[in-house]
């Protein structure tokens, strides 16, 4: 063991490893880079991560670099949970539910608790975290709110260790509180006065990006537009929210839940055409319906092909010759008379683009709950040379522009002789492809590569992100170099936070192509889309 985890080891109560195996197991995360760690630290409470940065910070005072690099479960699909350094893997030990408030319905909690884990906590009291639900099942709480904003409204309160070790708990403070605060010494007090100066100095360009409709953005720091509202008053949490721990690291926070029916109506809906797919997720949006999810043929195919049968696929298929994508639709409402009547105003608007439907009130018992794993087939081949890694996971791509963008990813594809096979969420406005590849060929790792930033250009084409659901991580922020005024902007925030780059580094940042190539692993086994679909 060096002298570093030694050292770190009689200080913190959880424990600092050197060991090659656990190294190993924490060099790869659900991307398709490879980064080993030096070591790996199992914290068991805000004051072994905060003794951690300190020291990590000290070292950097002195010229020495000791990355930290924090990871939940590790599903991240960009690279944003691996790195060379000292892993913070919160999902070990600091997994507590400590309270829930049933009449603020606020729940505190750690960072390592599961998504899975808080949904059935939950769940005795009628309530869940809606911004959760459609999240990676096994993904830790605290790697969903780093990876993503998309969560950002079931936050009431964060706690973070700062890179110097202190720790910072979030809250939105008054013009009054907020000069008092910059008026006081230490590391918190200089973030706050340099945050407020820095959106003064940048305020046309942060009131751009507030008016921008159409943006749904994670890459870089873009939660800086939600930080002070225009009475003077100022919260920083937004800037911790899909920053991938690289301005601090989430110890601890406080959730709002909300009462939801436990019981939903699901409606599966399978089309001839992607054309009558489409137009049913228009009708859909209309509809107010909870959730709606959009399958391409070949998962159930694959499925199909490793013996997972599913009735209505086969009855769809017999009944309408061909079936080019399932939508599967949730209706969530509390009173039954409303989802019974939503239902049948669906099946009512469906009925012009003749679609095979099948439907139920009873998911507990319905063979469609297996309708949860169907991606698992088509992300996981068979063939151990095969492999489905991530181009760049949950595309936002606007509605009106999707049959376009759905038209020359089509193209793509053939380019490339590639499938290219959707999996989305329409209301949310996003989607995901994962080509099938064999990694351990320089050929194919090439055209991982050429595929991701040709996707990139695509999207961007249809005024859309490719950092729609979490942030660009080491994978897709390799493929974006150019220095304008906002990422100018994202450069100065990391600066202030991370003076000495110890959080996360090379996560968030430009780097080079060629470097990226280098990292690619020969083989992909990572997180499948099943997760996305878990909530059954």
């Amino acid at each position: 063991m060096n002298k570093i985890a030694h050292y770190l080891n009689t200080h913190i109560i959880g424990e600092v490893v050197t060991n090659p195996a656990v190294r190993a197991a924490f060099a790869t995360d659900g991307s398709t880079l490879t980064h080993v760690p030096e070591m790996v630290a199992f914290p068991r409470s805000t004051s072994d991560i905060r003794k951690a940065a300190r020291f990590a910070w000290q070292l950097a005072e002195k010229g020495h670099s000791l990355p930290l690099i924090t990871r939940g479960a590790g599903t991240d699909t960009s690279g944003g949970a691996i790195g060379t350094g000292l892993v913070v893997a919160t999902g070990s030990h600091m997994d507590h539910i400590f309270e829930y408030d049933a009449r603020q319905k606020l729940v505190r909690l750690q960072p390592g608790v599961t998504v899975s884990s808080l949904r059935n906590a939950l769940a005795l009291h009628g309530t869940a975290v809606p911004e959760l639900h459609w999240e990676h099942a096994r993904a830790t709480v605290g790697g969903v709110l780093a990876s993503t904003r998309l969560a950002a409204e079931c936050v009431d309160q964060l706690e973070i260790v700062l890179a110097s070790g202190d720790v910072l708990q979030t809250r939105r403070l008054s013009k009054r509180e907020l000069t008092k605060m910059k008026g006081k010494t230490g590391f918190e007090a200089d973030i706050y006065r340099a945050v407020d100066a820095l959106i003064e100095d940048n305020q046309q360009l942060i009131d751009e990006l507030q008016h921008d409709d159409e943006r749904i953005e994670h890459e870089g720091y873009a939660g800086i537009e939600q930080v002070k509202e225009r009475d003077g008053s100022l919260d920083l949490a937004p800037l911790f929210l899909g920053t991938q721990g690289t301005l601090g690291i989430i110890s601890e926070m406080i959730l709002k839940a909300d009462f939801v029916n436990q019981s939903p109506t699901l409606i599966v809906a399978s089309f001839a055409t992607t054309s009558q797919a489409h137009d049913a997720i228009d009708i859909l949006d209309e509809l107010d319906v909870t959730w709606v999810e959009y399958v391409d043929t070949a998962y159930l195919e694959a499925a199909a092909k490793a013996g997972k049968t599913f009735g209505f696929f086969d009855e769809a298929k017999e009944s309408l010759g061909t079936v080019a994508a399932t939508l599967i639709v949730t209706i969530n409402d509390f009173n039954e008379r409303a989802r019974a009547k939503k239902m049948k105003k669906v099946l009512a608007r469906f009925k012009p683009l003749a679609p095979h439907i099948v439907s139920t009130t009873d998911l507990i018992n319905s063979d469609l709950r297996a309708l949860g794993s169907v991606t698992y087939w088509a992300l996981n081949p068979d063939q151990g040379e095969l492999s489905a890694p991530p181009l760049l996971d949950g595309l936002y791509v606007p509605t009106a522009r999707f049959e376009d963008f759905s038209r020359t990813l089509d193209e793509l594809a053939k380019k490339h002789h590639v499938s290219l096979a959707l999996y989305g969420r329409p209301l949310d406005e996003l989607w995901y492809v994962r080509p099938t590849l064999r990694l351990s060929t320089v050929g194919d790792k090439q055209k991982l590569i050429k595929l991701s930033a040709e996707l990139l250009t695509l999207v961007e084409k249809y005024r859309g992100s490719a950092f729609g659901a979490g942030g660009e991580g080491r994978f897709a922020a390799a493929l974006r170099s150019e220095h304008d005024e906002l990422a100018e902007l994202y450069r100065k925030i990391k600066a202030i936070f991370d003076p000495h780059g110890i959080l996360n580094p090379g996560v968030k940042q430009p780097s080079d192509v060629r470097e990226l190539a280098k990292q690619l692993r020969g083989t992909y086994h990572g997180p499948s889309a099943t997760d996305h679909l878990a909530k059954f």
